[in-house]
């Protein structure tokens, strides 16, 4: 099952910040999973605007 958690690591759990190019898991830029921000940047928000999945 190791491969799988990889793969999915990689997957829809993985986002990108248009901004300054920080990647990092979904869960970091979401407290309620609605909104999203940046947690490096914290300039950047929203999935498909300004952050995108990898």
């Amino acid at each position: 099952m190791p491969g799988l958690q990889k793969q999915r690591a990689r997957g829809r759990d993985m986002l990108e910040c248009r901004g300054c190019g920080a990647v990092f898991p979904e869960g970091r830029a979401t407290n309620d999973g609605w909104t999203y921000i940046c947690p490096e940047c914290h300039q950047v928000e929203g999935i498909g605007e300004g952050l995108r999945r990898l």
